[in-house]
């Protein structure tokens, strides 16, 4: 039963891409004209809005393997392909579609059709197909960090990045990556000291010893 379903789910997830593949192909010429009329300083400024809003959105527990509220509905109504052939997008909903109002601004942009699709088209990969992926790896190795798979692709992704940034860009891509690895989780943790419990009437009666 598991083998067929593994089947079924990997000829459904290849039709989408097949599908997905041929329609970005086609709409390329339209995204990337989509948005011509606006200046550059108005694309840039919406398509950076649009980030932030991907990430301060984003459902990072998703991503690290952890079970949210709408995944354990999901799981408990059943994932067969029969009730659900194509299941919803877990990973922020919100923030995907801020990410691909991004994406779209960005495209137009571009000077080529070919160009454009392969932007887009990478895009969807790494934003909408590979969370889902990087869930299920971090829910099968969860206590080994360096040795997980999704170490590797995270720090083969920056290293790409870095190698096509400026040197400018590398300072400002340094200083973001160390607002979020490093001052970010201090700031968390400094906060937890002005955090209060909260008991009311709601609460389950406790015996006074």
């Amino acid at each position: 039963f598991q083998e067929g379903h593994r089947r079924k789910k990997a000829i459904v997830r290849l039709s989408d891409g097949l599908l997905l593949a041929a329609l970005l192909r086609f709409i390329s010429g339209v995204l990337r004209t989509l948005t011509a009329s606006f200046s550059a300083d108005t694309v840039y400024a919406l398509a950076v809005s649009g980030m932030a809003i991907h990430l301060l959105t984003c459902d990072y527990k998703y991503a690290n393997g952890m079970l949210g509220d709408e995944e354990g509905k999901y799981t408990a109504q059943g994932s067969s392909l029969e009730t659900h052939p194509r299941p919803a997008f877990l990973g922020g909903t919100v923030s995907l579609n801020a990410l691909f109002f991004s994406t779209a601004l960005l495209v137009s942009r571009i000077k080529s059709n070919a160009t454009s699709f392969a932007f887009v088209l990478s895009v969807v990969t790494l934003f909408a197909f590979y969370p889902a992926s990087r869930h299920r790896i971090a829910r099968r190795y969860p206590n080994t960090m360096c040795g997980s798979p999704c170490f590797f692709v995270t720090a083969l992704l920056s290293i790409s990045a870095w190698q096509l940034l400026s040197p400018f860009e590398r300072i400002h891509f340094s200083f973001l990556q160390m607002i979020i690895l490093v001052v970010s989780p201090c700031i968390q943790w400094w906060l937890q000291r002005f955090k209060q419990i909260i008991t009311g009437p709601w609460d389950i009666a406790h015996i006074a010893t």
